[in-house]
């Protein structure tokens, strides 16, 4: 590391130590090489699942081209200027033949392709992500990352013949490969950080930690040796960044679940939702703070997820709420879960908005795209869905609400994100023909 003043480090410059390597956060010292090649600033994409639909006379603003924010985003403010909310986006192949809304519009979420009703023969589609990875293949350590707050297996039927896989799954490499997710902050943090192989034992990952120790106390020599060559700004920057990540391995390697007599987490995922939520929140900054990744999707929960929500004062689960036949009760619970959701993707959104990257942030260099696999929980739509996108500045203006005739398909408006990703693709899913039209302000 003594060479920086003479050779400036690259994006993906390393901390070294035994077995561990730790990505560096942009500093000003690797700017002189982009200077001299000019300005490249990776292209991330991050995709974000929501279950079960939202009540949409609270979550859509007003169908003004400049947006309003309704009272169920109203989270979102400190980054209304870097969002976009779209109106009558529709995603046809999301809807089933017979039951099974949930299942097919989670398969199709990030597809927009009909899921073959099967609880064996899995067959759907390349998610929106996972084209992305393939384009990008070999550029970061970790091709994509799929993260998420509710586990489960692939296998047996969730959803009235649908194999659970659809249920549980939004990255799809192939049409009949599922990426399965993590949902184990520790397990997530060393397969960002160390590589770990997520399907390795329990005894394998804990020896691995063993001889890791703290991935900070083996590379604190580099660290030291770095710090020497770096101006007071990046310092500042490093300690913040080393910081943080000391307090997340903390956290992720603390003790979880409650007492042996009653009901625990499983191993490494904590009781508390809110604090899990926020943990995978810090652990998606940090995946593409370090350019282990630039492909992430994340579930929120799985599709029909019945989740209790306590802690906001709401009785019965999240599935339930969504139907909720006109009760008023239920209504006003189900807008209080939407209103939190939204506040969590608000959280994220500020974390990448406050990590710098070369002369811009994360929020800037990243496309973030939020949604669910249906419109309405209570009638099972698969129009009017909820779709959000931030970042991505420099493609697109914020702070608007594109309203769009009620069927236009989801699926242009990943024509639009991979082209401005940088790829070629002119159609994708079963009816993304062409980009989504007055998106890109250059187009």
């Amino acid at each position: 590391m003594k060479s920086t003043t003479r050779h400036a480090l690259s994006r993906r410059a390393l901390l070294a130590g035994g077995a561990v390597a730790v990505g560096l956060p942009f500093l000003d010292v690797m700017r002189p090489s982009a200077r001299a090649a000019g300005p490249v600033r990776p292209r991330r994409l991050l995709c974000y699942f929501v279950p079960n639909g939202v009540r949409g006379d609270a979550w859509f603003p007003a169908p003004d081209s400049e947006l309003q924010l309704s009272p169920s985003l109203a989270a979102l403010a400190p980054v209304k200027d870097r969002l976009i909310v779209f109106s009558g986006l529709a995603n046809a192949p999301g809807m089933p033949e017979l039951p099974g809304s949930h299942a097919s519009g989670t398969a199709a979420f990030l597809t927009a392709r009909k899921a073959r009703r099967s609880e064996v023969d899995l067959h759907v589609g390349v998610s929106l992500d996972q084209r992305f990875a393939a384009a990008n293949a070999g550029a970061t350590p970790l091709a994509s990352l799929q993260l998420g707050c509710e586990g489960g297996g692939s296998f047996g039927a969730c959803d009235i013949g649908f194999a659970c896989a659809y249920h549980r799954s939004i990255s799809w490499s192939s049409p009949t490969t599922p990426l399965p997710k993590l949902t184990s902050p520790r397990l997530a943090f060393d397969v960002i950080l160390a590589g770990d192989d997520p399907g390795a034992s329990a005894a394998a990952r804990a020896g691995r930690r063993a001889a890791r120790r703290s991935v900070l106390d083996v590379v604190l020599a580099d660290v030291h040796d770095l710090e020497s060559d770096l101006g007071a700004a990046d310092r500042v920057r490093l300690d913040a960044y080393l910081d943080g990540l000391r307090a997340l391995e903390r956290q992720v390697d603390a003790p979880t679940g409650l007492g042996a007599c009653t009901a625990a987490s499983p191993p490494g995922e904590p009781a508390d939702f809110p604090v899990h939520v926020d943990m995978m929140t810090e652990l998606m900054v940090l995946a593409l703070t370090c350019d282990r990744t630039r492909a992430i999707s994340f579930m929120l929960g799985n599709a029909a997820s019945n989740r209790a929500f306590p802690f906001l004062g709401v009785e019965g689960g999240h599935h339930d709420l969504s139907h909720h036949a006109g009760d008023a009760a239920k209504i006003a619970g189900l807008r209080r879960v939407d209103a939190w959701q939204a506040a969590q993707f608000a959280r994220l959104l500020r974390r990448l908005a406050d990590t710098p990257d070369g002369d811009g942030d994360l929020l800037r260099s990243t496309v973030v795209l939020l949604g669910s696999d249906v419109g309405d929980g209570n009638s099972h739509t698969h129009h009017d869905l909820p779709v959000l996108l931030a970042g991505g500045d420099d493609l697109w203006g914020g702070g608007r609400h594109l309203v769009y005739e009620t069927g236009t398909p989801l699926a242009r408006l990943y024509v639009s994100i991979l082209q401005a990703l940088g790829l070629p693709d002119t159609r994708f899913g079963e009816d993304g023909d062409g980009p989504l039209p007055g998106l890109r302000l250059d187009a």
